[in-house]
């Protein structure tokens, strides 16, 4: 079993099964050649270096860039910034910032 469907199983919810599952095309679009895995109870995409990871959360979904992209794109996830380097979208399949992600993702594995 891959490390997706190990993480999908621990849900109960069919909403957060599919926002994983959505989380992890927007991702792997840009990251086709990423090993994933499961790391710090979150997916995690490596190549070979650790890209980002995401999380489903009660309340949001969790986005971990780790600490390079926040300077950078720091205008543009101002309103998703929690912390110093947690980004947290809405459980919201049409409100998740496909393309930011994206560009955060190839940044950090050109960087």
């Amino acid at each position: 079993m891959d490390a997706l469907q190990t993480y999908i199983k621990r849900f109960d919810d069919d909403k957060d099964k599919q926002l994983a599952i959505k989380m992890n095309e927007i991702i792997s679009e840009v990251l086709p050649d990423a090993e994933v895995r499961i790391s710090y109870d979150l997916v995690g995409y490596f190549q070979p270096k650790q890209i980002c990871f995401f999380g489903i959360q009660s309340k949001h979904i969790g986005f971990y860039p780790t600490t390079k992209p926040i300077a950078e794109f720091a205008d543009e996830i101002q309103s998703y910034l929690s912390g110093k380097t947690t980004l947290r979208f809405p459980k919201n399949e049409d409100k998740i910032p496909a393309d930011l992600i994206q560009r955060i993702a190839v940044y950090n594995l050109n960087n």
